[in-house]
């Protein structure tokens, strides 16, 4: 049987975060929580309170306040250099694609995919095509169906629909990725012919060749930067942040990304990805921000204590 959470008034939440904070100030606490909530403002508590045996003292509504407005700010600045990242990437997988097989469509032709992602494990191979061929493909062509004919919602695509100039024309990748979001570039690059993955790496980064292990590192930083990306767009506090694992590259030492699943291992995803120049203007807002908030970041565990030494050793892609 569902057992249904009940509705809590505004005043049992201030007396629930005494769980978490000690506070005095009620109207203080009443204005936050009428602002931000319950649910959300106990997760900054419940983090606070685990770091109890560090700190060696119950959090106090300053600190809370502080780590939220910490939270917030920095979400602010990783947003930006998300989006700076993915306009990045799709604008090379869609140059590069769309020059090397002279189809500004080959996203919608099977030809460019490889369905089993050259994976050898018999299991894995078959989830892999059958997600390519019942879900992954059969969703991007109705996307791209869905946006070419909905006059309301874009309705500057006119030229694509009946009486326009191009309307038995589909969308070409350059227009799709205006309309799309990261997760769906990140799924069409999973999903490309190994030689195009390589061949847009090789087209936008570094080194002259890439490998099928380097797109497979690819897969994982992307995979990062758009968890991330949705951690931010939603308001979702990120300093204590957990999320999918991220793969070092091989030219670095094994130091500079202690663990694969935290905040700043989305930061190594970042300068892998970035152009240098932004990752540089990345360190250093976070580092102006680390600089002026009261919340002491190594304490609280948020990032490493080096983390800016660590992401200046971080090898070219």
């Amino acid at each position: 049987m569902a057992v249904f959470e009940q509705p809590i008034t505004l005043e049992e939440q201030l007396l629930l975060m005494k769980k978490y904070v000690l506070f005095r100030q009620r109207k203080r606490m009443r204005d936050f929580l009428n602002y931000a909530g319950y649910f959300r403002a106990s997760r900054y508590g419940k983090f606070l309170l685990s770091r109890v045996e560090v700190t060696k003292c119950k959090p106090k509504q300053d600190l809370l306040f502080s780590l939220y407005q910490f939270d917030a700010d920095l979400r602010r600045i990783l947003s930006f250099y998300c989006n700076k990242a993915e306009i990045r990437f799709k604008t090379a997988v869609s140059n590069t694609c769309a020059i090397h097989t002279q189809d500004p469509l080959f996203y919608l032709d099977k030809q460019y995919y490889s369905p089993s992602k050259g994976e050898k494990d018999a299991k894995t191979r078959k989830k892999n095509i059958d997600y390519f061929n019942n879900k992954f493909y059969k969703e991007l062509i109705s996307k791209e169906e869905r946006i070419r004919s909905d006059v309301v919602k874009y309705p500057e695509l006119k030229e694509y629909r009946k009486g326009g100039s191009r309307r038995e024309n589909k969308l070409p990748i350059w227009v799709i990725f205006s309309y799309t979001e990261f997760g769906t570039m990140t799924m069409i690059y999973n999903y490309l012919r190994g030689d195009l993955r390589k061949k847009i790496l090789s087209d936008v980064f570094s080194q002259k060749r890439y490998t099928k292990k380097d797109t497979e590192l690819m897969d994982t930083w992307l995979d990062a930067i758009r968890n991330l990306r949705n951690y931010c767009a939603h308001n979702s506090m990120i300093v204590n942040l957990s999320s999918s694992v991220v793969l070092p590259d091989q030219m670095d030492d094994i130091s500079i990304l202690p663990c694969d699943t935290d905040l700043y291992s989305r930061l190594y995803a970042l300068r892998k990805v970035l152009l240098a120049e932004d990752a540089y203007m990345l360190k250093q807002e976070i580092q102006k921000l680390v600089k002026r908030t009261s919340v002491d970041i190594d304490l609280m565990g948020i990032i490493p204590a080096n983390w800016a030494e660590m992401f200046d050793r971080i090898a070219d892609f």
